[in-house]
């Protein structure tokens, strides 16, 4: 049993280590009141850091990596609304519906009548407009602000509790992307009674003194620096006063704790943390033989995890030849073989894929009705006679040595841009090179690979491919030509690295956008059915598997975590809905 009395701090010590000595009641605790371990959840976040990053910067707003999605949003900070994308169900939280305008230009949003600040202030209609209007005015320096400048024509509250969004443009899925998707746009509503008179691009948000920062979650920042952030269970909530929850969480008090991707492994096994990022399926198996206490989404391997809502794929840049013939690209396709990436790369972890779409159930009543999209030819199969068939029919030859050379005679070398440590990247390589392709796998570091992808400083690029959650056009709309900056130009958007460009997709695309997306329309599924058929003959990338997170979760202290058996929501820690898992979680003694 572990007794957070006795915890040692020694030179090599991570973050959390120091977390749990402040718990002990050392004198980096200060003035803060002793918790029991089993009434304390420690958390890594979800990206990997040395120290806390800006302990003084609590603006939502200031940047996606930092404290919203890695600590705010299931502590201080609450949305309109929360979505279980397993089922594509919409939880109102903050707001308790809205509706459309027939043409899809103009929102209604309905709040809950009784949310108040943790300041005691009600939030109302105006904090809404407020937010609004801040974020078209600071934009393009805002993390949501040029989407919100590029949607939002007004904002009007015509009563405290209604607010009146009218849209630049018809957007028939604009409220769930934009108030309740909560991945890497998040709507976060700040108390205009604070953030009124000031900067938004340089105010932190931060002073303990005054309760900063102010939020309606159950939680309050009490302690920041390089080692931890401490939040404690506040006295009241209004959620309980409203009803809509039976009682305040059993956490009583919530650590964020940075740690190195290399160091989560001994944190889990160790007890040293109840959840954080996602390891390699190989290391969890070993792991929760040391830790009994550790549970996946799934109780049984080798898949422990469940999907992401993104693909692996290897995407090529099309101003670049020869990646802008077909065939070429087609080529590629037939020479990957996608069980042997699960087994070999991924430990068996993952499911393989052809098509850039989830398994997520709102995704799943399309796909089940287009089981014949693959067609006779199947692109998902492995297939290296098919790859000389097309290479040839383009011009190419295979020398002596076994490699295939441009038409013209000359070495064909290619690059294929991997993230440094991507188990991924030696398989496809040497699947490729197996295949005739002459073919590097240029490792770079994380951040060195997307400046390069977004700048079409690439051939070939392997990487994951996040989109659709509930709607095929998610996923499908980053092949749109505009997307397609010129060469040498950054693109504008980091999932849209193809530089695809056709003008009868396009048009599709263009079509699906103005419609209510539902597989249960015939028109609707129509278009999604001939944009796919596009897709697969023009093969932009080549998809090959879905991307599951193996996510441990640690019930040595804390049980309620969702999971295959009790799927309430997903389980993806940086996801706006894991608020719905913390007030869930119950000690286990």
């Amino acid at each position: 049993m572990f007794d957070t009395r006795s915890v040692r701090v020694h030179l090599t010590a991570t973050a959390a280590a120091v977390a749990m000595a402040t718990l002990a009641g050392t004198a980096a605790a200060q003035t803060l009141p002793d918790v029991p371990r089993n009434r304390t959840l420690i958390s890594q976040g979800w990206d990997f850091y040395n120290q806390v990053p800006a302990t003084t910067n609590f603006n939502p707003y200031a940047g996606v990596l930092l404290h919203q999605r890695n600590s705010l949003h299931y502590t201080i900070n609450e949305q309109l609304f929360y979505t279980n994308h397993l089922k594509n169900e919409i939880v109102p939280w903050l707001a308790t519906g809205w509706t459309q305008s027939p043409d899809f230009t103009e929102v209604t949003v309905t709040l809950r009548d009784g949310v108040t600040w943790s300041d005691g202030r009600p939030l109302t209609a105006d904090d809404v407009v407020f937010t609004f209007d801040m974020l078209k005015a600071a934009a393009p320096d805002l993390v949501l602000s040029s989407a919100i400048k590029e949607w939002v024509a007004t904002a009007t509250a015509t009563n405290p509790t209604t607010v009146r969004i009218k849209l630049t443009k018809p957007g028939p899925r604009w409220p769930q992307d934009f108030l309740a998707t909560g991945q890497a746009s998040r709507f976060v509503v700040v108390p205009k009674h604070v953030w009124e008179g000031q900067d938004p691009k340089t105010f932190g948000f931060f002073d303990l003194a005054k309760g900063w920062p102010v939020g309606t979650g159950p939680f309050r920042l009490v302690r920041a620096d390089a080692n931890s952030l401490v939040y404690d269970r506040r006295d009241a909530w209004w959620a309980v006063q409203r009803g809509v929850v039976p009682a305040m969480p059993q956490v009583q008090r919530v650590i964020y704790v940075p740690a190195t991707e290399q160091a989560m492994p001994q944190l889990f096994a160790s007890n040293q943390i109840d959840m954080g990022r996602s390891i390699q399926p190989g290391t969890y198996d070993t792991i929760r033989m040391q830790n009994r206490g550790l549970r996946a989404w799934f109780e049984n391997g080798p898949v422990w995890g469940v999907s992401s809502g993104c693909v692996f794929a290897i995407r090529f840049n099309l101003q670049t030849k020869p990646f802008d013939d077909p065939n070429v690209r087609r080529a590629v396709n037939f020479a990957v073989n996608r069980a042997q990436v699960v087994d070999l790369a991924m430990e068996g972890s993952v499911r393989a894929a052809a098509l850039p779409m989830s398994s997520y159930g709102g995704l799943t009543a399309y796909t089940d009705k287009m089981t014949d999209m693959l067609g006779a030819e199947r692109i998902d199969r492995f297939d290296v006679a098919e790859t000389a068939r097309l290479l040839t029919a383009s011009g190419f030859k295979r020398g002596a040595n076994g490699l295939w050379a441009k038409p013209d005679g000359t070495p064909w070398q290619i690059r294929l841009s991997t993230v440094q440590g991507d188990p991924q990247g030696p398989v496809l390589a040497q699947q490729l090179r197996n295949a005739g392709f002459d073919v590097i796998n240029d490792a770079q570091q994380r951040t060195a690979l997307s400046d390069a992808t977004s700048a079409g400083n690439f051939e070939m690029s392997h990487g994951t491919h996040c989109g659709s959650l509930y709607d095929p056009w998610q996923t499908l709309e980053h092949f749109h030509s505009k997307y397609a900056a010129a060469p040498g130009q950054k693109i504008a958007n980091l999932r849209a690295v193809t530089r695809y460009g056709n003008p009868e997709y396009d048009a599709l695309i263009d079509k699906m956008e103005t419609m209510r997306p539902s597989p249960d329309d015939p028109a609707y599924l129509d278009l999604v059915r001939r944009a796919l058929q596009i897709y697969i003959r023009d093969l932009p990338q080549v998809t090959l598997a879905e991307e599951f997170h193996t996510l441990p979760f640690n019930n040595t202290f804390w049980t309620g975590w969702p999971n295959e058996k009790d799927p309430y929501m997903a389980p993806f820690i940086p996801w706006e809905g894991f608020a719905m898992v913390i007030h869930r979680l119950r000690p286990t003694r």
